[in-house]
């Protein structure tokens, strides 16, 4: 039964990223009627950032090599580091449970929201990195589509394309864990220009991005 992770990061509801990333979760339901549908909303219900006792773990899995996950989900020792690993292995489970990871993640600041930082933080644990060798790990295979609204342009070619650290560093950060190899970006642009006086002129621009980002998050959910 193939599985669908939803998660959404702005803490606007209607915002552009949602309604992409809702426009996907639909499609793929649709086309995926006896599936499972996993949601979080990470502006809503926050996940903790990564605090010391998780470091502990994480340092220890590390400076032993431990790249089983069973091993891994027993590795909390004392009080403080169960009750904050009780926090990040529900988040590890969904990821692995999932065929289909649907981001919403809107650009803030040239880069990605605190709160989806915080997710990315908690599950980045060393049994989940990808083996430097082959590429591979438990994540691989996995399909990864991001939802994306940003105030300005950033493509290539634009004015500011050097400003845009959301697209790289997610390819990064998904690439640690194998989760690049089927990557889809969907980004609707110049979304500001529905409020921004200076950017007025750019709003005809600004509805044809959208449009592109809700047409490909309808074909790529029903694919």
């Amino acid at each position: 039964m193939p599985t669908l992770l939803h998660l959404d990061s702005s803490p606007r509801q209607g915002s552009v990223s949602r309604q992409i990333s809702g426009e996907f979760a639909e499609a793929w339901r649709k086309t995926n009627p006896d599936g499972s549908y996993v949601y979080r909303d990470l502006a809503a219900d926050p996940v903790p950032h990564v605090d010391h006792a998780q470091i502990e773990v994480m340092h220890r899995l590390e400076a032993e090599g431990v790249r089983d996950l069973e091993a891994a989900r027993e590795a909390a020792r004392t009080p403080e580091e169960v009750a904050s690993w009780a926090v990040t292995w529900p988040l590890i489970e969904e990821l692995l449970a999932a065929d289909t990871i649907l981001l919403g993640v809107p650009m803030y600041n040239f880069s990605v929201p605190s709160t989806f930082k915080a997710w990315f933080d908690r599950v980045l644990i060393a049994p989940l990195i990808a083996d430097p060798a082959t590429g591979q790990g438990p994540l691989s295979g996995k399909r990864v589509v991001v939802a994306s609204a940003r105030g300005g342009a950033y493509g290539p070619g634009t004015p500011r394309h050097d400003f845009d650290h959301q697209e790289p560093y997610l390819k990064a950060a998904l690439s640690m864990v194998g989760l690049a190899s089927d990557l889809t970006f969907l980004h609707a642009e110049l979304t500001k220009s529905a409020h921004v006086p200076r950017l007025l002129q750019f709003k005809e621009m600004a509805a044809t991005s959208y449009q592109a980002a809700i047409d490909g998050a309808r074909t790529h959910g029903e694919a």
